[in-house]
């Protein structure tokens, strides 16, 4: 995993799916459709928010859209802060106390028209990048340590692609399945 590189299986910038703060949630969620219908190889579930230039600044992943959807999982941060461990009788309570996911589709469906990207998105933190000579390995130790995923992908200060955990198991899975073989 040291001989890879990170710039080997990332996803272009420019063959990803781009959407701006303005766009609303339901936007994205067309426009990451209309790249799966179009891209059989890669199945976007997220996307990346870029200025009116075209420069990233966030992301917008699956996770991003069920919290912003269910805006009562803003209520559970300081809980989840306290809690070392996450535990069945702790999401169960959760879910009780904070009421979430309670409204019926069509509230969701109305929200997530006026919503913006922008109430979703993810400003990436610094443990969020890295860069395209960097390798696998390193990239395996970010998603295993928790960094909210995708990493964004680097050359110097700009911001080159996509490093998804599911290319990433690909190829620890390939190279499993070629051992195995020999």
């Amino acid at each position: 995993m040291k001989d890879i590189l990170v710039k080997e299986i990332m996803i272009p910038i420019s063959n990803y799916v781009t959407v701006q703060k303005d766009d609303n949630l339901t936007d994205v969620l067309r426009a990451i459709e209309d790249r799966r219908a179009a891209d059989q190889g890669h199945a976007h579930r997220d996307a990346i928010v870029v200025d009116e230039n075209g420069r990233f600044v966030g992301k917008v992943t699956m996770i991003d859209i069920f919290r912003a959807l269910e805006p009562n999982y803003r209520k559970t941060k300081d809980e989840r802060d306290r809690q070392q461990t996450l535990t069945d009788a702790f999401v169960e309570k959760a879910v009780k106390d904070f009421k979430l996911w309670l409204d019926p589709v069509e509230t969701i469906c109305e929200r997530g028209g006026k919503l913006k990207v922008a109430d979703a998105m993810h400003v990436s933190e610094k443990s969020e990048y890295i860069k395209e000579e960097d390798t696998l390995e390193l990239a395996m130790n970010y998603y295993v340590m928790g960094v909210h995923q995708p990493l964004i992908v680097r050359k110097g200060d700009d911001v080159t692609g996509v490093l998804r955990f599911g290319d990433v198991f690909e190829i620890v899975r390939e190279q499993l399945v070629n051992c195995a073989l020999g």
